[in-house]
Order: C-alpha cells, then structure tokens, then sequence
C-alpha cells in the first residue's frame, strides 16, 4: 500500500489575544493536590475525554528537604470536522514538609489555549485552484464566525480551569466582600 504525505492548510488563533497565557499562583498547604484536580476539571468541567489529555512531562524530586515537581499537560478537544481546541497546561511547584497541613509549598500553573482549524489537502481535488477558491469562500463567508465563538469557547474553558483552581485553594472572593 503506497504511504501518502498528508498535506494539510492549518490556522491557529490564540484563545486570549493579547496575553496568551493564563498563570495561576498558590502558596499555601498540599498545592501538590492541584494535578489531581486539574485532570478532574478538564474531565469534569470542559468535558475532555480522558483520552485526549496527554502527560508530555512529569518530575517529581524528592532528594532533601524540599520536593519539586512539575508537569506539562497537552489537551486536545475537538469541536467540528475541522476545528480543535489545543490547551497546554505547565506546573511547576515546590513542597515541603510541614507540622500542621502535612505538606506546604507554592505551585505555578501557566495555561495557554488555541484553537486550530485544519483543511486536508490530500487529493489532487483539495490541492486544486477551484478548490482553493471555493474553501476560502466558505472559510470568509461561513467559517469565520463559526471559528470566532470556538475562540470564545476556548478563552471561557480556560477560564473555567483557573477559577475552579481558585476555587479549589479557597482563593475567590467570598460574596458581598
């Protein structure tokens, strides 16, 4: 069977314009607990199949006094035929041993979304001029808006990661303060 090269027209718009990232910071007792939680709340919450959250990177030091960890999360969400949702997740965090909570330290959690949009480019049909022109059609006539409200998506899901983060460590404003 031939083995073909898969050619592909790829944009990517981030998820938040003009800061791309996300960062969460946390001081305080078991901060190691936010790993966990966020596997939880891409499952949970923004209903990612635990399939589509892969572990690029786990450390986990713990010669001397101090622990040091970090982790880096990839997370793919599909939303149609031709666009996804790519989230990076990066943590990084510090522990150490403590009489009242057991463990205490600070963890950094850095969050970036984009979200890409794919048109294959496989068949001689796809790679064709009149293809080209009738895709760009669709793309600025029909597309553009569609990809709009999946950037809104993204930028809200990303959110919704940080402020259960929030909530998690106890960090929200309580109401009416």
């Amino acid at each position: 069977m031939p083995v073909f090269a898969r050619t592909k027209l790829i944009m990517e718009e981030y998820c938040i314009t003009l800061r791309p990232r996300l960062i969460f910071t946390y001081t305080g007792p078991n901060p190691q607990k936010a790993y966990q939680k966020i596997m939880d709340i891409l499952v949970t919450h923004i209903a990612v199949p635990r399939e589509n959250i892969q572990e690029k990177d786990f450390r986990w030091d713990r010669g001397g006094e101090t622990e040091n960890f970090s982790a880096a999360l990839e997370v793919i969400k599909d939303y149609d035929k031709f666009s996804y949702m790519q989230m990076t997740i990066e943590i990084k965090g510090v522990l150490k041993p403590s009489k009242e909570f057991g463990k205490e330290g600070n963890i950094s959690v850095v969050i970036e979304g984009i979200v890409r949009t794919e048109y294959p480019q496989d068949t001689p049909w796809e790679r064709s001029f009149l293809y080209e022109i009738l895709r760009r059609l669709y793309d600025t006539i029909l597309y553009k808006e569609q990809r709009k409200r999946y950037t809104d998506i993204c930028r809200d899901q990303m959110l919704t990661v940080q402020n259960e983060l929030k909530t998690f460590f106890n960090l929200l404003p309580k109401m009416g303060e």
